[in-house]
């Protein structure tokens, strides 16, 4: 029999009960499975006394070396190799010493709490409410590595999410920047996101605010000690610019040395610089340049791990707010491995991800008619000044 011979109320009927399976299939997928996986292993880590890598090895040293009054930097060559020196400016350690107050496994599952609990805290303040992003986002490799592992990634996602919420408030846009560029200086495009919007006194708070907290952080530290940081960030460069996603590590990949790589980062920072400003300054267009600020953080960078792009949650939220297909994409970052050795076809599956993620977070959403318009994050004020 036809589906036309059946009456009105058997379609009805039958419609009723496809959309309540595809509900209860959404509602598994989307919630029930990512929250399920995700408490067990927060439980089979702590359990098993699983450390929090980066935290554990890197941070943690740090923090409890200069609460004693040492040197946050005394570590052996052996850690530069093995990617656990702690090569971050003073701030970053002044910010860490109160976890040493405690062990060091009871501060590593904080630290991983906190982590965890950041990404439901960036996505609700870029404006996301769909819950269905939420819980698709738990299951991404660069949000489970950031979390488990411990490391800076997840709270400077939360800190640019930050700056946007607060963006029209120059004095807190400008703390949150200048704080999170002390913390890891690789989002200074934060700094050029206020510039390029015109946001001129939030700027001026960045600078002042940068000056305040890292000559403090500095002069806990020793101020003899930036000379050690600076070395440091270089041999820790020069030790691992072959693995990662980053734009030095894609140029061997294709077989070409660190003068090739270096000229590649150049050019691409620079391209999407440029894109930064002329979407920001001249188009008006405070999204996008928020989106393209997000990108020059990862092309810019010398070295760049399957955690940094944890950084695409804040360009899809700020332009994807509720559920799309987008959102799963990253997903297939699952086949990217978070450790420096890494094979060019995983760093292309990385890229590819990436760049649609930033393709379409660029791209505007439409409505019935034909009209453009872009996915409304919350605001603290309605208005933009050009001298805010």
């Amino acid at each position: 029999m036809s589906s036309t011979a059946l009456g009105p109320g058997r379609r009805a009927h039958a419609s009723d009960r496809s959309a309540g399976f595809a509900n209860a299939a959404q509602h598994l997928l989307l919630g029930v499975v990512p929250v399920v996986v995700v408490a067990v292993m927060f439980i089979v880590l702590t359990v098993n006394r699983t450390v929090a890598y980066d935290f554990h090895w890197a941070y943690y040293p740090a923090a409890s070396r200069l609460l004693h009054g040492g040197n946050p930097y005394g570590m052996p060559a052996a850690d530069i190799a093995g990617g656990t020196a702690f090569v971050y400016p003073a701030f970053s350690a002044v910010v860490l010493v109160p976890f040493a107050l405690l062990g060091h496994s009871q501060s590593d599952e904080v630290y991983r709490a906190l982590c965890l609990l950041l990404i439901p805290g960036t996505l609700w303040t870029a404006g996301v409410r769909d819950w269905r992003v939420y819980g698709v986002t738990l299951i991404w490799l660069p949000v489970t590595v950031g979390w488990q592992i411990g490391n800076v990634s997840v709270p400077l996602t939360f800190l640019v999410a930050l700056v946007w919420r607060y963006r029209d408030r120059p004095y807190v846009a400008g703390l949150v920047t200048a704080a999170a560029v002390s913390l890891k200086p690789f989002v200074w495009p934060l700094g050029l996101w206020l510039l390029a919007t015109r946001r001129i006194r939030a700027t001026i708070w960045t600078v002042v605010w940068a000056i305040a907290l890292n000559l403090l952080a500095w002069w806990i530290v020793g101020f003899n000690e930036v000379h050690t940081y600076l070395r440091l960030s270089g041999e820790v460069t020069d030790a691992l610019w072959r693995g990662g996603y980053s734009m030095l590590a894609v140029a061997h990949y294709l077989g070409f040395g660190r003068g090739v790589g270096e000229a590649l980062l150049i050019l691409v920072s620079a391209a999407v610089g440029l894109a930064l400003v002329y979407a920001g300054y001249v188009k008006r267009r405070e999204r996008d340049a928020m989106v393209l600020a997000v990108a020059l953080m990862l092309v810019a960078s010398p070295l760049v791990w399957s955690h940094y792009f944890v950084l695409l949650l804040v360009p899809l939220a700020l332009t994807r707010p509720r559920f799309r297909a987008i959102w799963a994409a990253p997903i297939a970052m699952w086949v990217c491995p978070p450790s420096a050795t890494v094979v060019s076809w995983q760093a292309a599956v990385a890229w590819i991800v990436t760049g649609t993620c930033f393709a379409v977070a660029l791209r505007p959403s439409r409505v019935r008619g034909g009209q453009r318009t872009a996915a409304i994050a919350p605001a603290i004020s309605p208005k933009l000044s050009a001298t805010s």
